[in-house]
C-alpha cells in the first residue's frame, strides 16, 4: 500500500521507486497487484506524463491514508504507557502567515510536546484544503474566506486589513487613509489565492474600481515593490518590520472607515478521527491565541 501511495504522490512508479529504495517494477507489481484485488484501474499510465489517478484510485489514496496514520497512531499507544502525544503532526498553514505564526509554534511544542515532530506544509488555501481532505495533512491554519465545505474550524483570532505605502507617499504622514483616495493609484496585487480575489471584492464592494498593475503570489515581493515607490497594497497580515528585503521603509496605515475583519482559523476534516498527538497540537495551537481572549466558536464549512 505504501508503494501504491507513493506512485499516486510521485505520479510515476521511477520517482516512487527512489523514495522507497525499490526499483520501479517493484512498484509496478505492487500496483497491478492491488487493481486486481479490487477489479479496477487505478492508474491511467502514459508515457508522456507518467500516472493520472483514477476517480477510484483518488479514493483508495484518501482511505488508505487514513488507516495508515490510524495503523501509525495504534504502534505509538501501544507502545506510549505514560499516554505522552509523540510522532508526526503534518500542519497546512497558508503561506503569508506563516511568518509570524509557525516560529511560535515550533518553539511551544519543542517546549511542552519534546516527543511531537512538526512536518509544516506552507501553500494556498486550495491547495491545502484539498490535502487535509485527502487525509495528507492533520490540520490547517488559513483565514476563514476560502474553505471547502467538510471543515471543521477553531477561530484564532481577526486580522484587520491595513494600506501599505512607500515612505515618501503624499499620505504617509496620515493615521489612516480612505481607500476612495488610492482608487486611481497602482495597486501592488498579493495574488496568492484567495488573496486576490478577496482584496477585489473588498474594493469593489467599496464601489472602487482599483488600478491592478502587478499581481505577486509572493508577500515579500509585494511589499518590496510597494517600499520602492510603484503602487501601494492592501494586507490583512500585520508584520513586525518597517523594512523591505531592500531595506526601505514601509508605511502602514488603517483604513478608514474601518472594514470587516477577516477570521484566521484552524481547520480539520470534519470526518476525520484526529489522533492523539494531533488533538494536543490542536489545543496548543488554540492556547497561543485564546490566553487573552475567550475560546471563538467552532465554524463547520
Amino acid at each position: 500500500m505504501e508503494l501504491f501511495i507513493a506512485a499516486a504522490h510521485y505520479g510515476s512508479f521511477a520517482a516512487a521507486a527512489d523514495t522507497k529504495f525499490v526499483t520501479p517494477n517493484a512498484v509496478s507489481s505492487a500496483v497491478t497487484e492491488l487493481e486486481t484485488i479490487f477489479n479496477t484501474q487505478l492508474f491511467i499510465r502514459r508515457r508522456a506524463k507518467g500516472l493520472i489517478t483514477t476517480t477510484a484510485g483518488h479514493d483508495l489514496v484518501v482511505h488508505t491514508e487514513r488507516l495508515l496514520a490510524q495503523a501509525e497512531e495504534l504502534t505509538l499507544l501501544i507502545g506510549n504507557r505514560d499516554d505522552t502525544p509523540r510522532g508526526p503532526v503534518k500542519i497546512g498553514c497558508y503561506a503569508t502567515l506563516a511568518a509570524t505564526i509557525i516560529p511560535e509554534l515550533w518553539a511551544r511544542t519543542t517546549q511542552q510536546l519534546p516527543h511531537i515532530t512538526l512536518d509544516i506544509e506552507e501553500g494556498p488555501v486550495e491547495q491545502l484544503s484539498q490535502k487535509l481532505l485527502e487525509g495528507r495533512l492533520d490540520m490547517m491554519i488559513s483565514y476563514q474566506i476560502g474553505l471547502p465545505t467538510g471543515v471543521i474550524s477553531d477561530e484564532l483570532f481577526h486580522a484587520s486589513p491595513h494600506v501599505s505605502l512607500p515612505e515618501n507617499h503624499p499620505l504617509a504622514n496620515q493615521h489612516s487613509v480612505a481607500l476612495k483616495a488610492l482608487e486611481d493609484e497602482p495597486l501592488i496585487l498579493l495574488d496568492l489565492p484567495p488573496a486576490g480575489d478577496n482584496t477585489l471584492r473588498l474594493l469593489h464592494g467599496q464601489g472602487l474600481h482599483p488600478n491592478v498593475i502587478h499581481r505577486s503570489t509572493s508577500y515579500e515581493t509585494v511589499r518590496s515593490m510597494v517600499a520602492r515607490g510603484f503602487g501601494y497594497s492592501l494586507f490583512f497580515q500585520a508584520t513586525h518590520t518597517e523594512l523591505s528585503h531592500e531595506g526601505l521603509r514601509i508605511v502602514d496605515l488603517a483604513i478608514d472607515p474601518p472594514l470587516a475583519t477577516e477570521p484566521v482559523v484552524l481547520s480539520r476534516d470534519l470526518e476525520a478521527h484526529a489522533t492523539h498527538r494531533a488533538d494536543a497540537v490542536r489545543e496548543l495551537v488554540i492556547t497561543m491565541f485564546t490566553a487573552s481572549a475567550p475560546d471563538g466558536p467552532e465554524r463547520r464549512h
